[in-house]
């Protein structure tokens, strides 16, 4: 989605769907991938494996990570909103309000433990 913009984006918010085994459970509730399973890297290994490979630095990459669960947080709302009033009738949208404060969570706990 940012063929022409920070690409850094795009790995941000994928890794706002990445969900590792010893993260908290309610994030467990709203895992979507199979990335908590043995022999998937965690996200600081996704995003060291993807500095290396493409020569960015990764040292400020927290705001990207915080970025990315805000992003997947608002599609989420938006998804929600359409269901409650009857615009969709996909039945996986009606627990999305609860996945929004969890999201908000993971993004408040990436801001406080980062040194940005």
């Amino acid at each position: 989605m940012c063929t022409i913009g920070d690409p850094l984006m795009d790995l941000g918010s994928t890794l706002g769907y990445w969900v590792e085994r010893g993260d908290p459970q309610e994030r467990h509730l709203i895992r979507t991938m199979p990335t908590h399973i043995d022999g998937a890297l965690t996200r600081r290994e996704f995003v060291d494996l993807y500095g290396r490979k493409s020569g960015i630095r990764m040292d400020r990459f927290d705001f990207y990570y915080c970025f990315g669960l805000f992003r997947l947080a608002v599609i989420i709302q938006q998804i929600y909103y359409r269901f409650f009033h009857g615009q969709t009738q996909d039945q996986r949208a009606k627990g999305y309000a609860r996945a929004v404060p969890v999201l908000e969570r993971a993004a408040k706990s990436v801001i406080a433990r980062s040194d940005l």
